[in-house]
């Protein structure tokens, strides 16, 4: 039973031995009321009445209102007082004594002893004083009972208000005593368990104060910072983010509060915060008015309210992951984490660990939990650029996450259910890679549901000068530049030119030329000294369509790397060349680092640096 309820129904139970012990004593009836008018005990005549109110206008009234006793032997006197009662011309009452029951300065009640024969009268009249007096003191007797009640219904309303408090708190939070017995836990912990794995709760709290780094704190009598705890539990570990504080009520008690959270989820939810808050890149902001480019847009658009997966297809520097961006925040996944993965920008030891996270000492070096890309992408978006790149042996792992939603850290037998969305690109020919034993077919086919091909620039011809002007703009206020426009050379240059590295380069070429032109127009001669062009008329190397890509594609993949090299021929150190070829090709360092080794190449220039196999 509430104990509030409790308290109160040990008040009207006292009230009810008061008002038989005051008819024993004064052999009259006696009625007692609360602050409702609302008879809680009676006697005689007044005990079937229990629980009815009492009628406005009579001596039980007036004493209420005025907070001051009344003594009335004589009804047909007293017209102030009982003619206004609506029982006035019935009543059979000859004489009473009403006294309040007062807590403080507010009335809560009424004691009422009435004499109902000549006899009862007149014994209240010849000792109206001693009853008065003994009356005022069960009235006492009374108050100090109902504010005991009035006591625990605060104390009942203040502990609900604190469950309330401690309840909403998102940290799990566990009350011990100084021996390590609970008393109370909150509805968040149960969560947090239940988000864990555990379902015996008890056990497990009681696991938690055995922890020996919780012990040793305990030990120390301290406040410290909040730290990592590891409790094992059914042979299974778990990690917790703890937090010390003592409750010290009085000098002989010593409760513990232990506020704990799902570090691994904590940390998730950092590092999604962070995946939010980089720039909502919308399909408006992707420039371009070719119509083979529009219509892209418009597939991409269309496909981003699905829940399909998607394979972009594109050149390097097409804008594969700006599509990418643009999908995923029209999305409905757009308020959560958009996670980008450069499958051949992580050595193919780290990927996997990288992709799906390992638990502690999974292996040499872990010596720390860490939470996949994919973990972090729950609910939202991953982006896998490179595609083409990941090795086959983790292929098989990655389709199982597509199909199944789940996944398994390294070092742990854990399945964690994962709601994520695949946006997929690549710039090889998948269906060879396929036929070449490098790639799986029922990979392909799960990530090619909705394919979306970008056309390279040099297929975009409108776009060319439309881009160019752009990117003169935004340099020329960037740096502070006096350049509105490029001459007609300038821009029958760039219409022959066949864009290797496309859109990239040719915001590259552009950044370099407006950050070296005097003039207020670009000139052919600062393009050129970026271009490096050859062999032909007019220096510019004729595109050659390939009808069979894979078979060329080393070719191919030398010459845009000798020619990305080749443009960064007025760089004076090794490092500046990778660096600005990495970024107009969209590749890491081990990436370049690797085709140069495997092509043969050198990274030359003035010096003839050689690349470091």
């Amino acid at each position: 039973m509430d104990y509030a309820i409790e308290s109160l129904k040990q008040y009207y139970d006292l009230s009810q031995k008061v008002a038989e012990a005051i008819k024993a004593v004064l052999r009259t009836d006696v009625t007692i009321m609360n602050k409702n008018m609302e008879r809680i005990s009676g006697t005689g005549r007044y005990k079937p009445l229990i629980g009815e109110k009492i009628e406005v206008g009579t001596a039980f009234d007036y004493c209420l209102r005025t907070g001051s006793s009344k003594i009335i032997v004589d009804h047909e006197d007293d017209n102030s007082i009982c003619q206004k009662c609506p029982r006035f011309s019935i009543c059979e009452e000859k004489a009473e004594i009403c006294v309040p029951i007062r807590q403080g300065d507010i009335t809560i009640g009424v004691i009422g002893v009435i004499a109902f024969d000549e006899e009862q009268k007149n014994r209240i009249i010849s000792n109206k004083l001693i009853f008065l007096n003994f009356l005022e003191k069960m009235s006492d007797l009374l108050e100090a009972k109902y504010s005991e009640h009035k006591i625990s219904m605060e104390k009942k309303l203040l502990n609900d208000r604190l469950i309330s408090v401690l309840d909403i708190i998102n940290e799990g939070i566990v009350l011990y005593d100084k021996n390590g017995d609970v008393f109370y836990k909150n509805k968040a912990l149960i969560k947090i368990l239940g988000e864990i794995g555990i379902t015996h709760h008890d056990e497990f709290v009681e696991e938690i104060w055995s922890n020996p780094i919780l012990q040793e704190i305990l030990a120390g009598n301290e406040y410290p910072d909040p730290c990592e705890i590891t409790v094992k539990h059914k042979e299974e570990k778990y990690a917790l983010l703890a937090s010390i504080s003592y409750l010290r009520v009085d000098d002989e008690s010593n409760e513990i509060i232990l506020t704990l959270q799902n570090i691994n989820k904590l940390r998730k939810q950092i590092i999604q915060s962070i995946a939010k808050s980089q720039v909502k890149l919308q399909f408006e902001n992707i420039l371009g008015i070719s119509e083979n480019f529009l219509e892209a847009k418009m597939l991409a658009e269309k496909a981003a309210l699905t829940e399909s997966n998607m394979l972009i297809l594109g050149e390097s520097g097409t804008g594969k992951e700006l599509f990418a961006r643009a999908i995923h925040n029209h999305s409905a996944r757009s308020e959560h984490a958009f996670v980008p993965i450069n499958c051949g920008a992580i050595p193919d030891e780290l990927l996997e660990s990288e992709l799906f996270g390992y638990e502690k000492g999974a292996f040499t070096g872990a010596y720390a939990n860490k939470i996949g890309k994919f973990e972090v992408a729950d609910n939202g978006t991953v982006f896998l650029d490179e595609i083409s790149e990941m090795p086959f042996r983790l292929q098989v792992k990655l389709l199982r996450a597509i199909q199944e939603k789940e996944i398994c850290r390294l070092g742990s037998n854990k399945i964690q259910r994962i709601n994520i969305k695949i946006v997929a690109a690549t710039n090889t020919d998948l269906l060879q890679r396929i036929k070449d034993g490098l790639f799986r077919k029922d990979l392909y086919y799960r990530l090619n549901v909705i394919p979306i091909h970008i056309p390279p620039l040099r297929e975009r011809k409108n776009d060319i000068v439309y881009l160019a002007r752009h990117f003169i703009r935004h340099y020329a206020g960037m740096l502070n530049k006096d350049i509105t426009d490029m001459s007609e050379d300038v821009i029958n240059l760039f219409m022959q030119y066949q864009w290797p590295g496309n859109v990239r380069e040719l915001q590259s070429v552009l950044e370099y030329a407006v950050s070296f032109e005097s003039g207020k127009v670009i000139g052919k001669e600062s393009i050129e000294k970026r271009l490096k062009l050859h062999n032909g008329k007019n220096g510019l190397t004729p595109y050659q369509s390939i009808k069979s890509f894979s078979t060329a594609m080393k070719d191919y993949e030398k010459k845009v790397l000798e020619s990305s090299i080749n443009r960064y021929v007025f760089m004076n150190s090794k490092e500046d060349i990778v660096k600005y070829v990495c970024r107009d090709l969209d590749i890491s360092r081990a990436t370049l680092y690797r085709k140069i080794k495997s092509l043969k190449l050198s990274l030359n220039h003035e010096n003839n640096l050689n690349i470091e196999n």
